[in-house]
């Protein structure tokens, strides 16, 4: 698997390449934000629009994940605490259930069996 993405990132790189090769001689007039720049080399422009392009994208992406790294650490705090009221309830669950039984008992055993009551 690591050769067939080494290769693929050999061809990506010839072919940009290639691209730059082609256009090397090309001057284009840029306009941004009101200011004129001409005579500017393709290969430069394309080159810094790409670099601009990856950044942005990667501060983009890293603020998503960064956004639910946050979201899951949230969820397990809640999760923590859901599964700790599950076993308090759980808990007081059993001493109910217990404290029935005990009240299902006989006081004293020794009268019930005697056949006497007063």
């Amino acid at each position: 698997m690591k050769i067939i993405l080494t290769f693929f990132w050999i061809i990506i790189g010839a072919v940009l390449l290639w691209f730059f090769a082609e256009n090397l001689d090309q001057s284009v007039t840029i306009d941004f934000f009101g200011r004129t720049y001409e005579h500017i080399n393709l290969v430069t422009v394309i080159f810094v629009s790409t670099l601009l392009g990856l950044l942005l994208g990667t501060v983009i992406m890293t603020w998503q994940v960064i956004k639910h790294k946050a979201r899951v650490s949230s969820a397990k705090r809640e999760n923590k605490k859901l599964l700790k009221k599950i076993e308090e309830l759980e808990k007081q669950v059993k001493e109910q259930e217990q404290a029935a039984d005990l009240r299902k008992l006989p006081d004293d055993p020794d009268r019930s069996n005697s056949g006497f009551n007063p």
